[in-house]
């Protein structure tokens, strides 16, 4: 009998290890750390459709969560093609913006201050989703982000339930199911948070991605993160209206005029926020006024376009100026 057979016959506990070794090298394929996501790009196709797991904690500041958005901005089953320049403007962000701007035959209601266009355009099958990226500064110092997405076409039913499942993560703070009817109308909200990592990525998505590269390039200060307040709405088969919106707001929970978060990172995380009174505050006050406002978004985008601006008091989030 050979050293080997005699090792294995007499070393049961070696024989469990090595078992449990093949276990656990499958799960961590399946459910892999921020470490191994951001070293194995290939890992991606195969978790896209599993929880996950591997996005980015407080603990970990180098790497991009999820969200997309910010998670929640996946309303579109096809790649953007960043390299078609007819498919994608950079308007002068120096151009003033405030009450609402006509998006896909609809108004958008925009919160209060004055808001500067980023990156607009068209992407998706056939550039079937519109997209408009808009950001709020006061005294040079990003307070905002608006990232909205729209389509007056149906949209395959994956791509949708893919978006919806955001409204289910248990890392978001607060989630609403508005509906969820047989026919395939949804409608949902959450709150969550987005990490900014060291070179200004935030997200995985490459138009989130080209929108906040430049803002970085124009030497925006940020903070180092953002509380996300994200609506998905969409039609259902029985509506005579077609169409899906998708509209997420990153508000900046920070000192008034300056870039210090109100609260240390560690303490945004959903399981340690209830130790900074502040951070709390100041979630709760965005889950207030985003209650309100997901009504006034609804009417706006789903109706013709009117122009009407929305009222002030309503329209002014805990992050404005």
């Amino acid at each position: 009998m050979s050293a080997s057979s005699r090792l294995w016959r007499r070393a049961p506990a070696w024989r469990f290890f090595l078992y449990t070794t093949f276990l656990f090298l499958v799960l961590g394929l399946i459910f892999p750390t921020p470490f191994v996501s951001r070293h194995t790009g290939w890992l991606h196709a195969l978790t896209r459709h599993l929880p996950s797991f591997g996005s980015k904690t407080p603990s970990d500041p180098d790497a991009p969560p999820e969200t997309d958005e910010t998670r929640g901005n996946s309303t579109g089953s096809a790649g953007p093609d960043l390299n078609d320049p007819e498919r994608f403007v950079t308007p002068d962000i120096a151009t003033a913006i405030t009450g609402a701007i006509p998006f896909g035959g609809h108004s958008l209601p925009l919160p209060a201050g004055v808001w500067h266009p980023v990156l607009s355009g068209q992407y998706g099958l056939n550039g079937m989703m519109s997209l408009n990226v808009l950001v709020r500064t006061d005294r040079g110092i990003v307070t905002g982000v608006l990232i909205a997405s729209t389509t007056n076409q149906e949209l395959p039913r994956d791509v949708i339930e893919d978006a919806y499942n955001h409204c289910h993560d248990d890392r978001n703070y607060h989630s609403t199911i508005l509906a969820d009817h047989p026919d395939g109308k949804i409608e949902c909200a959450y709150l969550t948070a987005a990490y900014l990592g060291p070179s200004g990525i935030l997200s995985t998505d490459p138009l989130i991605q080209l929108a906040f590269k430049r803002l970085t390039t124009l030497g925006f200060p940020m903070p180092s993160l953002f509380v996300v307040a994200s609506w998905l709405n969409s039609s259902g088969a029985g509506e005579s209206t077609k169409g899906s919106t998708n509209v997420t707001l990153l508000l900046s929970p920070t000192r008034p005029g300056t870039v210090v978060l109100r609260a240390p990172l560690p303490y945004w995380d959903k399981r340690l926020i209830n130790r900074a009174p502040d951070a709390l505050e100041f979630v709760r006050h965005v889950d207030s006024w985003f209650a309100e406002w997901v009504p006034v978004m609804r009417h706006g985008m789903t109706t013709d376009y009117s122009g009407t601006v929305p009222d002030a008091l309503l329209a002014k989030d805990p992050a404005a100026p």
